[in-house]
């Protein structure tokens, strides 16, 4: 979910007179005049968040509402890690969504914060589903899945600190949308049920994102959804991991092809589910890494669903066709809408490596951006399965200044873990793994050129189908990040194949609509 096209539309930024609650009161004539800038049509909106509050606590719960409405229609499900406990929660009838928490005032310069998806957000028949990822510094990591259940077009956001104290000065959130020029092809039906099927795939670098709102048509309140690349229809070229949270559980398998949960068609009416599924460097002729993150929430339950995917397919030939169905169900539901997106590549730098290399250093990093997104896709010479990447910001090696928590499902265990002291950022795998096979994930940096606080990284990672995690974490420093390095955990070396990319989010007077796409 963190790999997204996004295009900023405003800012906020806490002053000195600090408040609890933050609105983007004209959303519906910020992307009007953006659409007709750009020529497209939005659907999907995103939020970003960096912040932190005057309560005394390590983290404090933050909160959204749509359109000023605190009417008791809001439902959410997460899937939490805090520590070494792992764990799930539904709720019913709120008058907000409890997104990911944020830091309160416990630790000096902690911040925390999230990424918020509103798929199919001006939509004006069916509810609202909402997905987030997020965490306090390493006090808490977080999956979210919510609904609103309300048919109207997101006109305003807010967002809400959870026990009514005020977010620091500092503290920032963007509003944006996912960016439609970067659309290969959109499938939707508002009068017949339907399974899409992408098959003009431009063949190019980068990576490809789905995103989907959507209600399977099997007589039940959930469906899986399955991916089908290039008509291979054999389940067992699709190995996955799967973490997840229904409603007070948490869980993980091992489901083939399955790459997402959506809502089924006895569910209430009007309930859809939401998917984002990112496959990375789908044109290198190595085996296709995909990361996922759906859910949706049903209201006559207690039905709930969050759940975040890892796998691969064991085939190294490029994707050009993507078919999506239903595990159990024939079709989706009229009214569900997928998303194809082309990554873009607004590089700051990227790196293929064609042969071992120790470290990988990007250096120099322009402080133009709102934010950074490094994406990882490695293996080491490792003679393991399994290996990591580490990381070093501005040539601090003190690993005591490095910080997170993870949540982390591997076979059928779910676990949650955090690390006061290490500069581990995210699991790739090693060299005793199938030819082809490559790990690894995305790492949002928000807020990275800020100098009066510490920098709170979110992470979303896979080992391919043998671990998917989570991960929030803190570099503790009030300088503003110009250089990260790259090395393996125990390695010594990225092998070829491996690429790292960093990307910058532009912030909302960057560059205009009329520039051309830089793919890479």
């Amino acid at each position: 979910m963190l790999n997204l096209p996004i295009k900023i539309l405003d800012k906020i930024v806490v002053d000195d007179a600090v408040t609890e609650q933050i609105t983007f009161s004209n959303i519906d004539t910020l992307v009007a005049q953006w659409d007709a800038l750009a020529h497209v049509t939005s659907r999907h909106l995103v939020l970003i968040i960096n912040a932190r509050t005057v309560d005394v606590s390590d983290s404090i719960t933050n909160f959204l509402r749509f359109n000023e409405s605190a009417a008791m229609d809001y439902r959410y499900q997460r899937l939490s890690g805090v520590d070494a406990a792992a764990s799930a929660g539904r709720t019913d009838g709120a008058n907000a969504i409890n997104l990911p928490p944020i830091c309160g005032s416990n630790n000096v310069g902690a911040y925390g914060g999230s990424m918020v998806l509103i798929p199919h957000a001006f939509n004006t028949t069916n509810h609202k589903v909402v997905l987030a990822l997020g965490g306090s510094s390493e006090f808490t990591v977080e999956a979210v899945a919510a609904r609103w259940a309300q048919a109207a077009a997101i006109t305003s956001v807010t967002i809400l600190e959870g026990v009514g104290d005020d977010y620091v000065a500092g503290s920032m959130f963007l509003l944006g949308v996912v960016d439609e020029r970067y659309l290969v092809e959109e499938i939707e039906d508002a009068a017949a049920d339907f399974s899409p099927v992408f098959n003009n795939i431009p063949q190019g670098e980068g990576d490809l994102a789905v995103v989907g709102f959507a209600r399977s048509d099997r007589a039940a309140v959930e469906d899986e959804v399955l991916h089908t690349i290039n008509d291979d229809n054999t389940a067992a070229n699709y190995p996955v991991q799967e973490l997840l949270a229904a409603n007070g559980a948490t869980g993980a398998a091992n489901p083939n092809q399955e790459i997402s949960m959506v809502s089924g068609d006895n569910a209430t009416a009007l309930v859809f589910g939401a998917l984002v599924a990112v496959y990375s460097q789908y044109t290198k002729q190595n085996q296709p890494h995909f990361l996922s993150q759906s859910g949706y929430h049903e209201g006559t339950g207690p039905n709930g669903h969050v759940r975040v995917m890892s796998g691969r397919r064991d085939n190294v030939e490029p994707i050009n066709k993507l078919a999506l169905s239903p595990n159990t169900g024939t079709d989706f539901k009229a009214g569900a809408l997928f998303s194809l997106y082309r990554i873009p590549k607004r590089l700051i730098d990227r790196q293929v490596l064609t042969v071992a290399t120790a470290t990988v250093t990007f250096a120099d990093i322009a402080q133009y951006y709102e934010a950074l997104i490094l994406h990882v896709y490695a293996r080491t010479d490792k003679a393991d399965d399994n290996d990591g990447v580490m990381y070093t910001i501005n040539g601090d090696g003190v690993a005591a200044n490095y910080d997170y928590q993870s949540l982390i499902g591997e076979g059928a265990v779910v676990s949650a873990a955090r690390d006061p002291a290490l500069n581990y950022l995210m699991g790739i795998i090693g060299n005793t793994q199938g030819v082809g096979e490559y790990g690894g994930g995305t790492a949002l940096f928000i807020s990275y050129n800020r100098t009066d606080g510490h920098k709170h990284i979110m992470v979303d990672e896979g080992r391919t189908e043998n671990r998917v995690l989570l991960r929030s974490c803190r570099w503790e420093s009030n300088s503003a990040i110009s250089s990260i390095v790259l090395t393996p955990q125990t390695g010594p070396n990225f092998l070829p194949g491996s690429i790292f990319e960093l990307e910058g989010i532009l912030r909302k007077e960057g560059l205009p609509a009329s520039e051309g796409m830089r793919w890479g």
